[in-house]
């Protein structure tokens, strides 16, 4: 009886695992019929939506294009860039090209520089390395900007990860802005703007003896001993550049001390004074003012006698006739002090000027607004009439120069 109860059993679990089996492969068979329609429906879908990006980013490329082709069709060699198509100029969506940096270069020309200055800003947001960008920055700066800031500017460009040749121009352009303006600066012995030049570069390159020494001549030529000797003190005490500069420093100080001569002005020549060479200009006075007539280049010119003033200056109008940059030098923008208050001026060098039969070259001059000089045409400074011994004669108006011994 067991025996038979023991087959049944057995035949039964065998039963029941075939029909399980059967049932399992019939639902598998049922489930792979039905996700094929399935996954094809979704791979179509997939397929027709990477169609249609494609058809987009097409139609978006054409686009672009069209509105690239605004800019690029424009005069390659740097022509004027119209109004209405200065508006391309802003895409920050693009690479820049060799005809964005000709309309560029053509703005700097122009002297359209707050639209420049604008542009730049728009594009170096999406490329702020490209070099020729930075370069134009540089040149803007230079042109808007008082000279020792552009010139900081560079060294601030300096630091950036650019490319050897760029990094030797920038090397090249701070030499020689920062020499031609120390050496004329020197030269018409204008130390206040020597000071300012020297100032902010003493404080960016503290290690840069040159400016250190420049700085501190500034100083010592207007006798601030104070400011000379804390500058000094950068360099070691035995330093003979900057013992030569204390020396003199001081040296000036004791005579001035003892000398007890009154100044030349308004002071008759003496006899050994007559024994050199002199010359009688003749004044017109307007009020408490002295005028005379002077030459720059070939531009005649109606000029102040300003025994007061540092530097000779000229009015925006004289600085148009006389052909503006194409014709004179520009050394740099300066912060200078004038009558109404402190102003930003930039600083030329005329290289021909005629005063009183003689021939000055490279004289510097600072270009005041025409508001500032309503009824002349410059101001005769002290770095073309402190070449003379001068006398001022009320009585008769006259200016008596008299030519130093060498």
């Amino acid at each position: 009886m067991r025996r038979w109860l023991a087959v049944l059993l057995t035949l039964f679990l065998c039963v029941s695992l075939g029909i399980n089996v059967y049932l399992w492969i019939s639902l598998k068979q049922h489930n792979d019929s039905a996700y094929k329609p399935e996954a094809s429906y979704e791979h179509r879908l997939q397929h027709e939506a990477a169609q249609e990006s494609k058809t987009q980013l097409t139609g978006n490329a054409e686009s672009f294009n069209k509105k690239r082709s605004t800019i690029t069709s424009s005069n390659a060699d740097g022509a004027h860039v119209p109004p209405n198509d200065r508006e391309d100029l802003r895409s920050t969506s693009r690479q820049i090209t060799q005809n964005d940096i000709a309309a560029l270069t053509t703005l700097l020309d122009d002297g359209q520089y707050a639209l420049l200055a604008t542009e730049l800003t728009n594009y170096l947001k999406n490329d702020p390395l490209n070099e020729s960008l930075l370069l134009l920055e540089g040149e803007l700066i230079e042109m808007t900007k008082p000279l020792p800031t552009a010139l900081v500017h560079y060294y601030d460009l300096a630091e950036l990860p650019l490319s050897l040749e760029t990094l030797s121009f920038i090397d090249t352009k701070i030499a020689t802005l920062y020499q031609q303006a120390q050496t004329q600066l020197s030269q018409d012995e204008q130390w206040e703007l020597v000071a300012r030049l020297n100032e902010p570069l003493y404080q960016r390159i503290p290690d840069a003896k040159h400016y250190t020494l420049n700085l501190a001549e500034a100083y010592a030529y207007q006798q601030k001993l104070t400011l000379m000797e804390d500058v000094l003190a950068a360099l070691p005490l035995n330093d003979r550049d900057a013992n030569i500069i204390r020396d003199k420093a001081y040296e000036m100080r004791d005579m001035a001390s003892a000398n007890t001569t009154p100044s030349n002005i308004e002071i008759e020549p003496t006899s050994s004074d007559a024994a050199r060479y002199q010359t009688r200009v003749a004044l017109e006075r307007i009020g408490d003012q002295y005028r005379l007539e002077a030459k720059a280049l070939n531009q005649k010119a109606t000029m102040i006698l300003d025994t007061g003033a540092s530097t000779t200056a000229i009015s925006s109008r004289l600085f148009a006739r006389l052909g503006r940059m194409r014709n004179l030098t520009f050394i740099g923008n300066f912060n200078v002090r004038t009558a109404s208050g402190t102003i930003e001026a930039p600083l030329v060098q005329i290289p021909r000027f005629y005063f009183a039969g003689y021939e000055f070259n490279d004289v510097s001059a600072i270009v005041l607004p025409e508001d500032a000089l309503p009824d002349a045409d410059g101001l005769l400074g002290m770095n073309i009439l402190g070449q003379f011994d001068f006398a001022i004669m009320p009585q008769s108006s006259e200016l008596i120069l008299t030519e130093r011994d060498n």
